[in-house]
């Protein structure tokens, strides 16, 4: 997830607070908070939150069939989870701007900037560990088949699920104790004091910068190129020595298809991470540069929305690419959506093909 200093959300002092009598100078910056933020965000919040919610009604009734529908199971509800965490964030912020002055919510939005910011990395990171394992399944039930009992199975996406919620909040555990906020007595607006831990270059250089541009970046964007590379591969090879049927060809193509998008877009909104921190760099101190009227005035919310997006193009993805997952949605909404018949192995793995979703890794099969 992109970091964006808290410092940009800090009082203003001295000659600053003195320009407050001049609202004019707002107008611009309260316009960009209200479409980017509360228009342009709270449509995309909308959207993610339907789509992951119709993606957990149809995954959860057949996630304990699947290793790889579980885990879309769980990555719906992450990404519900980041989507929900950046909402509280930019939604309320442009709308009371516009309403009541540029001043006004000053407090809710530095506190929500402050701690839910935190909050929503967190829930990025279980949904960046979700995408890896997802690669993963797809990755096991392509490349290595014979491997997929032992390595893909419902209860195993259940464990490491949970390691991966554990693992996150222990990664950005630390950041909730880099400042705390103080009010001012004159102003009564919050302000942000930095306290040892962030004033430490060992801690800078080592959590903020080199283990976290690691940890959200660099390993989750190289593991599941590696792996869908490898994957695609496999299934060009696989293509031309096997004989199957149009739509057992069919639902493999949507799943590389699938695939891809996933690990496109996946990297592109991952990588504002990495522009942000060059930017901070080289506008230094970048709080000054990102308040009203500064230079980076209309970054602020582009790494917010970027996370917005990456946790709500999924269902789109499914539903464009995958034939299967789209008829579900429309049973779903005629209310013809039934669970399947017991069938053999053999029977279950052929309906997961043609469903368009990765084929069902776990131990029955």
């Amino acid at each position: 997830m992109a970091t964006v200093s808290t410092q940009v959300y800090s009082t203003e002092s001295g000659v600053e607070l003195q320009q407050e009598f001049d609202l004019s100078q707002f107008d611009s910056c309260i316009l960009y908070y209200f479409i980017f933020g509360s228009c342009i965000g709270g449509l995309l919040i909308v959207i993610g939150l339907a789509g992951n919610g119709i993606t957990i009604a149809i995954m959860g009734r057949e996630r304990k069939k699947s290793a790889t529908i579980n885990c879309l199971f769980m990555l719906a509800i992450a990404d519900s989870f980041v989507v929900l965490a950046y909402g509280f964030m930019i939604i309320p912020s442009g709308l009371r701007k516009l309403t009541f002055g540029w001043w006004s919510g000053y407090n809710y939005n530095h506190i929500s900037f402050f701690f839910v910011a935190e909050v929503a990395r967190i829930f990025n990171q279980v949904s960046a560990f979700l995408t890896m394992l997802l690669t993963f399944q797809r990755y096991v039930s392509v490349c290595l088949p014979h491997r997929a009992k032992q390595l893909c199975s419902v209860r195993l996406v259940n464990i490491l699920t949970g390691m991966s919620y554990v693992a996150s909040i222990l990664f950005f555990l630390p950041n909730f104790f880099t400042h705390v906020l103080e009010k001012d007595s004159v102003t009564h607006r919050y302000r942000s004091v930095s306290q040892p831990l962030a004033l430490s270059s060992t801690f800078q250089i080592l959590h903020t910068t080199f283990a976290t541009g690691l940890v959200t970046y660099v390993i989750p964007v190289f593991s599941i190129s590696f792996m869908s590379f490898r994957m695609i591969r496999a299934m060009r090879a696989q293509s031309k020595t096997m004989q199957k049927s149009e739509d057992r060809n069919q639902a493999r193509k949507d799943l590389t298809l699938s695939s891809i998008a996933i690990v496109v877009i996946f990297i592109v909104c991952q990588s504002f991470t990495f522009v942000t921190r060059v930017l901070e760099w080289v506008y230094d101190p970048s709080a000054n540069y990102a308040r009203c009227g500064g230079k980076l005035q209309y970054f602020v919310f582009v790494p917010y929305i970027t996370m917005v997006i990456n946790s709500t193009v999924n269902f789109g993805i499914y539903v464009i690419l995958a034939k299967g997952f789209r008829r579900k949605v429309v049973r779903l909404f005629i209310g013809r959506n039934r669970i399947a018949p017991e069938r053999s192995p053999v029977a279950i793995a052929d309906r997961s093909a043609t469903s368009g979703l990765p084929a069902t890794n776990n131990s029955s099969l």
